[in-house]
């Protein structure tokens, strides 16, 4: 329990880029061969996933918000608790996920902005971020203990 607790005593660096999307930039995109399904996890997560064979091979959550986006002065949606099981990556399978979630939010949910945020080091991630349309918003450079951000850089 101790332990449990002591990892969130830690002042931790956070290095991330903030895409976002919106009804003006939402490309058409390539409609593959998968099946997204849904599932509402609570008031503020809905998870999207695509499964074979009693297997889900992609998800993604989309957070009704999220605290991080505060730093910029911003409120809205954002993806995130994304991952692709190892042997379907580079089929196109994360951007046409995100892209689905982003459009459905912006068109269906009358959502103005949906965000994504990555750490900077994640070149994969941003490669399928970037190709499913979203453009970079926000870059941020910061400390943060418990709630409390500080040695924030914006750019």
């Amino acid at each position: 329990m101790f332990r449990k607790l002591l990892k969130y005593l830690k002042v931790i660096d956070i290095d991330v880029l903030i895409y976002s999307m919106t009804k003006e930039t939402i490309l058409e995109f390539p409609k593959l061969d998968y099946t997204i399904q849904s599932e509402v996890v609570n008031k503020n997560k809905k998870k999207y996933f695509i499964q074979i064979d009693d297997k889900i091979i992609h998800q993604s959550t989309l957070f009704k918000s999220i605290f991080l986006l505060q730093l910029i002065r911003k409120k809205g949606p954002a993806i995130g608790e994304c991952f692709t099981k190892e042997e379907f990556k580079g089929k196109s399978i994360y951007p046409f996920v995100i892209h689905f979630i982003a459009r459905e939010a912006i068109l269906k949910n009358n959502q103005t902005e949906v965000f994504i945020i990555v750490n900077r080091d994640n070149s994969s991630s941003i490669r399928g971020i970037e190709k499913a349309g979203f453009t970079i918003h926000t870059k941020i450079k910061a400390n943060r203990f418990l709630f409390f951000h500080y040695h924030v850089k914006k750019s």
